[in-house]
């Protein structure tokens, strides 16, 4: 049976064999018609199909649905001819029509580049009816989102007459609801105070105007009220709804958060281990929840910051702290260990600095106290970005670090946003010391992008004129070395007499040890006293004519603030002093002591002090110079008297100046957005000599309040000064407007 069923099938295939093949249909050409916008290129780029290759109406039906899916047609069809001893396939397409314009009516209180952003339809794209729906429920949905629950959209769809379509949007905004009310329900464990002060959401803003409903905001909310819970050791909690009931009478929203809070748990028993480099303590003082606190997770962050900054203080930055929580249930405690790996020492590999456009590299390296291969801390990561910040140059500093290419090294990237650091201006401004002045001001802190520091000022007023030119190299021989010059020219009208100073300076200074620099310097200068009042005494008038000062000078400083500009943290001291006799005609030794710092107290406010004294004498039976001596009041003294207001007075009631001052201020300053504070402030202090006993319970006070502003051309300030003891003759207070920090 199987031999006879072998020899069927092969004189079957023996006759299949036999008998002529039909050839295949070839593909002689490939076509496209229909299209106007889109080139033939883009239809057949979608094709499978090639010429010379055998019909297959399968692979034909693939490439319909390929030059389809392109989205630029509403249809797609093909047709076959004979064509050179095979066929001509074409493929006919219909093409959607463009969107030639999106225009935007009814829409007042959002504006039309807003609403643009929201949509995917753009000029020039295909039209597309399903995009124009989805473009709908988009916009309704950011009109939502900003409180507008009555809003109506319609699209009107308009052709041209070449096929292209203008997309009109409709809208009726209408009225923005606020909110009426903030209910909170399942809250036993937290106030419902407690929880709507977390809430960015408000029932009423600024205590005044009602919030409105955003979206957005309100999905933050339910984030903002789990982490209090957690942080009050409702680890369980959950938010179970948010809802929005509107009532369209009133054109008010309910917002209602439904919670489920779960029971409290407290610290059960914490553990610590891996510990070698250091004691036990120290890890535990780190550790800001103990046995039997209320659990909270932002203090379990906390602690782990701290103990990995602790670690990278010695080198240690790979240093790996892994805290394991164990939940009871039934005694409602959370069990805490600290699984710490310490690691090696961790030198920096590489350090990349982006972000400077205009400074170049070399004064942002000089800068930082990290260098490529030496140990990296923490403390000269946090120095070097503080440095960064008070050369002025740069917007932002952030410094991040990421992994080497192994465990013993760190990559340091230094990213900065630089800020325009040059300034040109006339014009004419105010100021509580010189009334109206015309201005011109020339100025640039990073000179040529190396750092240099140029500048060329003139002031013109009714009671002065001032102009000054001056250079500053912070780094003179590529060496830590500032070096620094001063022009300048100065004439000034005070009510006693008036007073014109020419000359020059020449600066050094460098630093040393942890947050210190010395200074020294030489001046010269030619100073005239004249047009001294008719009353004035033989004291006064022996003063008038004109003198040559020659003087050096010496300081030593210490500056740790952590901005210079707007500082929160640190302080600054600084000891001072000058003699003049080294030629010229002055003869007087004059010293300044000074030191402030600054608190952070809660909710990001500062609190900041400064206490000032000084001295001088004239030597050689020389008095001291009138220009030398110490006058009060001012923007940054005695805030309720006029600059230089606060003197001893002679006989004749003209200010002579005095010998020695005392000067103390403090403040309390709230940080606003913009980068605006406001400030209370309290000032006290007195000048003393020339008839005036020395007495430093003998002061005079001020209180009162001000603005200031970290704008991009500096510190902008606005104070006014209450005359707390007022005496005869006293003006009530002083407004001052000035440029810099108090002190």
């Amino acid at each position: 049976m199987v031999v006879v069923l072998a020899a069927t099938l092969l004189r079957v295939a023996a006759v299949e064999a036999q008998r002529p093949q039909q050839p295949p249909i070839t593909v002689k050409e490939i076509a496209v018609e229909g299209t106007k916008r889109v080139q033939d290129a883009v239809v057949l780029g979608r094709v499978k199909t090639t010429v010379g290759a055998p019909f297959n109406p399968n692979l034909l039906s693939e490439d319909i649905r390929g030059i389809f899916a392109l989205g630029f047609f509403d249809d797609v069809q093909m047709r076959v001819e004979d064509f050179e001893g095979g066929v001509k396939v074409t493929f006919v397409v219909t093409e959607r029509p463009f969107v030639r314009d999106v225009d935007f009516i009814g829409n007042k209180k959002l504006s039309t580049e807003n609403l643009q952003e929201k949509i995917n339809i753009k000029l020039g794209s295909v039209y597309n009816p399903v995009d124009v729906q989805r473009a709908v429920e988009k916009l309704k949905e950011y009109y939502e989102d900003e409180g507008y629950f009555e809003v109506q959209l319609s699209p009107d769809v308009e052709k041209f007459s070449d096929g292209d379509v203008r997309v009109t949007f409709n809208i009726i905004e209408g009225r923005r609801m606020t909110i009426d009310r903030i209910v909170v329900k399942g809250n036993t464990g937290l106030k419902e105070s407690a929880i709507k002060d977390v809430l960015a959401t408000r029932e009423r803003q600024f205590f005044i105007l009602r919030g409105t409903v955003q979206r957005q905001r309100l999905e933050d909310d339910v984030e903002r009220v789990l982490q209090l819970y957690n942080d009050h050791g409702y680890v369980q909690a959950r938010v179970e709804s948010h809802d929005i009931t509107v009532d369209r009478e009133k054109a008010r929203v309910t917002i209602t958060f439904v919670i489920v809070e779960g029971p409290q748990f407290r610290v059960g028993d914490v553990t610590i281990s891996g510990v070698t480099l250091f004691p036990e303590r120290e890890i535990t003082r780190r550790i800001g929840l103990k046995k039997g606190d209320v659990f909270s997770r932002s203090k379990l962050r906390e602690s782990l910051k701290a103990i990995t900054d602790l670690y990278s203080t010695i080198g240690h930055a790979s240093a790996d702290v892994n805290p394991k929580s164990e939940q009871s249930e039934s005694a409602a405690t959370i069990s805490l260990a600290f699984e710490i790996a310490e690691g090696p020492e961790v030198y920096i590999e590489r350090i990349n600095i982006s972000g400077n456009v205009r400074s170049q590299e070399k004064i942002l390296r000089r800068e930082l106290l990290l260098h490529e291969g030496e140990l990296y801390t923490l403390q000269k990561r946090e120095r070097s970005r503080q440095k960064l910040t008070n050369l002025g140059y740069f917007e932002t500093v952030n410094l991040t670090t990421q992994p080497g290419s192994d465990k013993t090294k760190i990559v340091v990237n230094v990213e900065v946003t630089e800020k325009p650091t040059g300034l040109f201006s006339i014009g004419g401004g105010y100021s509580s010391v010189d009334s109206f002045i015309g201005t011109i001001d020339l100025a640039q802190r990073n000179f040529l992008g190396r750092g240099w520091e140029a500048s060329i000022r003139i002031r013109a007023g009714a009671n002065s004129q001032q102009g000054v030119i001056s250079f500053t190299e912070p780094w003179l021989f590529d060496r830590p070395l500032s070096a620094g010059f001063d022009l300048f020219n100065t004439r000034r009208q005070y009510p006693e007499y008036d007073y014109d100073s020419l000359g020059g300076g020449l600066r050094l200074s460098h630093p040393f040890a942890e947050y210190w620099r010395w200074f020294t310097g030489y001046r010269v200068s030619r100073d005239e006293i004249a047009s001294l009042t008719e009353s004035a005494t033989d004291a006064l008038r022996d003063e008038s004519g004109t003198r040559v000062t020659s003087a050096v000078n010496a300081a030593l400083a210490r500056d740790s603030r952590d901005n210079v500009f707007a500082p929160t943290r640190g302080g600054q001291t600084s000891l001072s002093a000058e003699f003049a006799g080294l030629g010229g005609d002055s003869r007087f030794v004059k010293t300044i002591g000074s030191t402030s710092y600054f608190w952070p107290v809660w909710f990001n406010h500062v609190v900041g002090a400064r206490a000032e004294a000084g001295y001088g004498f004239g030597w050689s039976d020389e008095p001291l110079p009138l220009f030398e001596r110490f006058y009060l009041g001012g923007p940054n003294s005695v805030r309720s008297f006029k600059n230089r207001r606060l003197s001893p007075q002679d006989e004749g009631g003209v200010r002579v100046g005095g010998t020695s001052e005392v000067l103390g201020n403090v403040e309390y300053i709230i940080p606003l957005p913009f980068n605006i504070r406001v400030a209370g402030f309290f000032d006290v202090g007195n000048a003393y000599g020339f008839g005036t006993k020395f007495d430093p319970t003998d002061t005079r006070e001020a209180a009162g309040a001000g603005l200031r502003w970290l704008s991009p051309f500096g510190p902008l300030r606005l104070d006014y000064g209450v005359n707390l003891d007022r005496k005869k003759g006293e003006d009530f207070g002083a407004f001052h407007f000035s440029v810099g920090s108090p002190f």
